[in-house]
């Protein structure tokens, strides 16, 4: 599977590479360490997340994503997997305004049982760039595959703002609206990241984010901090090798759990430009957030 995901963003994009005029992403192999207090097994997981966008000369703009995840609960036979892939095609105007649609899928089941859920997503991007800043809203509708009956309905807002040539900043807000009958309930994502580099070799990166869901009465806040270090002095090539720990908390009612995690990565930048952070950290998932305030909580924790 981490290979076929490889060979998807790859062959999507190999047409592109002779003719964009610009071309940033990365690829970053992940893999993590997670304990629950409480609780004696834990959760080991390994990922591979792709991700490439082109600007044309002509004002086309054109991204692909796709990641794959697989956790295992320590000696148990259980093991859950999901893999994504996101479609994204747009127009930059001169005036730094720019519009597109977006298309996605996400994938998830959990080995030895019929469980098998894929969610599909639909909607509009708009942008607006100027200076140091770069602004964005999205809106789309989400299906469930098999039908649940839920409507869920998308509304993200991202900012990014270059503070200095070496300092990135983001925040994002998304807010998730599931509809089913006489039932309407809200979940709402607000994160902030930053992605500082040091020097040459070392750079560091965080994020913090909290979901919330009121009726519930859920709080879900996940923090990472990360260490990035270039080994293209070494390997002869661009890379960066990084280490992040995290911990997300866990809020419901009276009752509470923590889940902390060490994730180290290896990334490997596309184009000019690479990524903010390594695609796998929480600084990412609040950088480039996912079209869902649930799919983007949930990679920011895994």
């Amino acid at each position: 599977m981490k290979s076929s995901l490889a060979l998807l963003l790859v062959t999507i994009s190999a047409p592109s590479l002779a003719v964009a005029q610009d071309m940033s992403g990365g690829v970053t192999l992940g893999f993590g360490q997670h304990s629950v207090d409480e609780i004696d097994q834990d959760l080991s997981t390994a990922s591979l997340d792709g991700r490439v966008d082109f600007a044309f000369a002509n004002g086309m703009t054109f991204g692909v994503s796709a990641g794959y995840l697989d956790l295992g609960i320590d000696d148990t036979p259980i093991d859950m997997n999901a893999n994504f892939v996101q479609l994204n095609l747009g127009y930059r105007l001169s005036n730094g305004l720019s519009f597109g649609a977006y298309a996605e899928q996400l994938n998830g089941s959990i080995s030895g049982s019929p469980i098998d859920i894929a969610l599909k997503s639909i909607g509009a991007e708009v942008g607006y760039a100027t200076g140091d800043w770069d602004l964005g809203l999205s809106l789309g509708r989400t299906s469930t595959s098999p039908d649940m009956g839920v409507d869920i309905d998308n509304l993200g807002l991202t900012v990014k703002y270059a503070a200095m040539p070496n300092l990135d900043i983001g925040g994002a807000f998304l807010r998730a609206n599931l509809s089913s009958g006489p039932m309407d309930a809200d979940i709402d994502m607000i994160g902030l990241a930053a992605a500082w580099d040091i020097n040459d070799q070392f750079s560091l990166f965080g994020g913090v984010s909290r979901t919330s869901q009121d009726e519930m009465d859920l709080d879900v806040t996940t923090m990472g901090l990360g260490v990035g270090y270039d080994l293209s002095q070494m390997t002869g090539m661009a890379s960066v090798v990084s280490l992040e720990l995290a911990r997300t908390d866990l809020e419901m009612g009276p009752g509470s759990a923590d889940l902390d995690t060490v994730r180290i990565g290896l990334t490997l930048p596309l184009g000019g430009k690479g990524t903010e952070a390594p695609l796998n950290s929480v600084a990412d998932s609040i950088f480039n957030p996912r079209h869902g305030a649930v799919n983007a909580a949930l990679t920011g924790a895994f």
